[in-house]
């Protein structure tokens, strides 16, 4: 483990056990909403109401980094605690890639259950993190999310647009009438999990919720073909022109497909 203070926040770089050990796990799940999930780690930010677990787990990485560095415990324990107030950024640089399957089952138009097929309680803190404003309950393996309002289905298909957290590459898995019953106008459409990622995915890329209007979608699609057109950056480099031209082709790709449901 590498503990290094710069620019007002601690940085801690380690191994692949190094967020299961029990004192890491107790200090996330007490600051869980200042915590930003990462691909390769987290970033904790400073919240007063907890100074008291701050200096606990400042503390304990003290400790763990002095043994393992075999360096002066009091000294260090007294330099961190003077950065209590500082943003802490932990990650796994080497960690190996884990694939984690997450079932969806939509009830109706305003609720949907999140299954962690094997108990993953890193995959389990980022969905509850990413939801919690639209929780209803958990278990350790299931999440139950209220989608009533636009602005929670906005949430979900934003949660559900992003794959790799901490390493954990997560699968979502749906039930071929997933579509239809969460939205309704999609009814027909989107059997298996290869076509419902596309719609979610072709949603994204508009940044335009499920089920908006075919006008909506249109005047998205004008602006951003405008935006990277290839004629617009004839006279630069071939790894810009590369970059505009996939770009506008998977534009034509999700505008296609998105009116074939509208």
């Amino acid at each position: 483990m590498k503990v290094v203070l710069r620019n007002n926040a601690i940085f801690v770089q380690g191994g692949s056990k190094t967020l299961e050990e029990p004192w890491m796990e107790e200090f996330f799940d007490h600051h869980i909403q200042n915590t930003l999930f990462l691909d390769n780690g987290v970033l904790v930010l400073n919240n007063e109401n907890s100074s008291d677990q701050k200096e606990e787990f400042l503390e304990s990485l003290s400790k763990r980094y002095t043994k393992a560095n075999e360096l002066s415990g009091s000294f260090y324990s007294r330099s961190l605690k003077r950065c209590k107030t500082a943003a802490i950024r932990i990650e796994i640089p080497y960690r190996t890639s884990e694939k984690v399957d997450v079932e969806l089952y939509a009830y109706g138009p305003d609720r949907v259950k999140f299954s962690v097929l094997i108990p993953n309680a890193w995959v389990m803190r980022y969905l509850k993190q990413q939801l919690s404003s639209f929780l209803v309950s958990s278990t350790s393996t299931a999440l139950y999310i209220d989608v009533t309002t636009a602005q929670a289905k906005a949430r979900l298909e934003k949660t559900l647009n992003r794959r790799e957290v901490l390493h954990f590459v997560i699968n979502y898995r749906y039930d071929d009438a997933f579509m239809s019953r969460l939205y309704g106008n999609y009814r027909g459409w989107g059997y298996g999990n290869d076509a419902i990622d596309k719609m979610i995915r072709y949603h994204a890329i508009f940044e335009i919720p499920m089920g908006s209007s075919t006008e909506d979608l249109k005047k998205r699609y004008r602006m951003l073909a405008r935006r990277y057109h290839p004629d617009r950056v004839q006279t630069q480099s071939p790894d810009i022109i590369n970059k505009y031209t996939q770009k506008f082709q998977l534009l034509q790709e999700a505008y296609g497909a998105l009116q074939a449901v509208s």
